[in-house]
């Protein structure tokens, strides 16, 4: 079942919650107070269905801190049908935030941008994730020069200009270089390629992308919405990103076959890696 952990600076989003997601969060060993925010692609279960017993895990553990879910619309409604037919509280803050097309979310580490794609009838969003740019390096050299006192230095890395006791003003282009562009991590979601991904990810540092079948089925593909892993590859090599992990795999496909498709799948892009359980990818 899919579920993407993406990790900040001490602390993790989700990038949909198939069932087992809590089991796996523990034995990868996240733990759950680090936890902020879950974004589902779309409303299949194989994607959400492990979200309500987490919910549950959370209220019985006292969580306090708040969790922000954002989902396709009618999860809202699920929730609250579970809530008048079953016993199901959430005891923390929960908050539920629903679009129903292109949707852009900005939090302080990150932008995700959620953007429609081709699963079927079922309304479904592939994920961009960029990271907030990094303050470029400050020449010290250069501070000492211009007498800038080390109390100052901060301002000036957060692109604030600063003045100095003798009156003189320093711009932070001055003694700090260009900012580092923060890393692009792009998730298809269950596709058929599309123009969008292209576009999307174009020169993204990782795009993990929907591999249900291998080429062989190429027809099934087609039939359920899904895409081959010859397809994925293409779709990174025409947006040129530094890195691909393919996901999704059919059941019918064994550990060995995993093997046999990711050395298929490198020899069109080399940069491949077939995404099994647990696999870390540091950006």
């Amino acid at each position: 079942m899919t579920s993407i952990a993406v990790s900040f600076n001490g602390e993790y989003a989700l990038l949909d919650i198939g069932e087992g997601t809590q089991r796996q969060v523990m034995h990868a060993g996240l733990g759950f107070g680090r936890l902020r925010r879950i974004f589902i692609t779309h409303l299949h279960g194989d994607h959400f269905f492990g979200l309500f017993p987490l919910l549950q895990t959370l209220s019985i553990l006292r969580r306090t801190a708040p969790l922000e879910v954002y989902s396709p619309e009618g999860l809202s409604k699920i929730l609250d049908a579970l809530s008048e037919f079953s016993h199901f509280r959430v005891t923390f803050p929960l908050r539920v935030v629903e679009f129903s097309g292109p949707s852009v979310f900005r939090f302080p580490r990150y932008t995700v941008e959620f953007f429609p794609v081709d699963h079927l009838d079922t309304p479904t969003f592939g994920v961009r994730i960029r990271e907030r740019d990094k303050p470029g390096r400050l020449d010290v050299k250069k501070a000492e020069e211009l007498g800038i006192p080390p109390s100052l230095r901060s301002l000036l890395k957060k692109g604030i200009p600063i003045k100095l006791p003798d009156g003189r003003t320093v711009q932070p282009g001055e003694v700090v270089g260009p900012p580092t562009p923060g890393k692009v991590l792009v998730y298809s979601s269950d596709t058929r390629p599309t123009a969008g991904v292209v576009e999307k990810a174009s020169g993204a540092d990782l795009l993990i992308h929907d591999a249900t079948f291998r080429d062989d089925l190429a027809e099934r593909a087609r039939a359920t919405g899904h895409s081959t892993v010859g397809e994925a590859c293409r779709v990174a090599i025409e947006a040129k990103v530094k890195m691909l992990a393919l996901v999704h795999f059919s059941a019918r496909y064994r550990d060995e076959d995993l093997d046999e498709i990711e050395r298929e799948a490198r020899s069109i892009f080399p940069n491949a890696v077939v995404a099994r359980d647990f696999l870390t990818i540091d950006l």
